[in-house]
């Protein structure tokens, strides 16, 4: 059976995640959050160098039992400033807030090993994030991975006790 094809997705643009962010971070943040919060959940870190808090949606994300881990873009500056070490964060899931501790994984083969992982326990359909171009019908080949992985890094987010 041949795969579907699928449509074409939008230029993941900065001024139209800029935008976005405008509405979904008040949403996230209010009585309102079932809207998104099954999706989405805001990351809340203090700038390495103007030391000014930001919070971020980030959408590619999946919870374990004392963890959560994020998959972004090489590029995204949130998670480049969780590099350094005992980096802290605020997540907010489901309405509640959670502090955390956050390492940052970008080794390409440790990425790949990560999605592998991901998709073995949750199956295909947990990569939700259309622009990662993983199948969601099978898992990934080995070499499927590493090549999404060569483009990705992994926050993984230490609930704090």
């Amino acid at each position: 059976m041949a795969p579907k094809p699928s449509l074409p997705l939008p230029p993941a643009s900065p001024a139209l995640f800029r935008a976005v962010n405008r509405v979904v971070r008040p949403v996230l943040r209010s009585p309102f959050h079932w809207l998104f919060s099954h999706w989405l959940m805001l990351v809340t870190y203090t700038g390495v160098t103007s030391g000014r808090e930001y919070s971020v949606p980030v959408m590619f994300y999946y919870w374990t039992p004392g963890e959560v881990w994020a998959f972004t873009g090489r590029e995204s500056r949130w998670a480049g400033n969780l590099k350094r070490p005992g980096a802290t964060a605020r997540l907010r899931m489901r309405g509640r807030d959670v502090e955390v501790t956050a390492e940052v994984v970008e080794e390409r083969d440790a990425v790949a090993g990560l999605l592998r992982e991901l998709i073995a326990r949750k199956g295909p359909k947990a990569v939700k994030d259309p622009y990662l171009g993983l199948p969601r019908d099978r898992e990934p080949t080995p070499e499927e991975a590493a090549v999404v992985a060569s483009e990705l890094r992994v926050v993984r987010f230490r609930i704090a006790r």
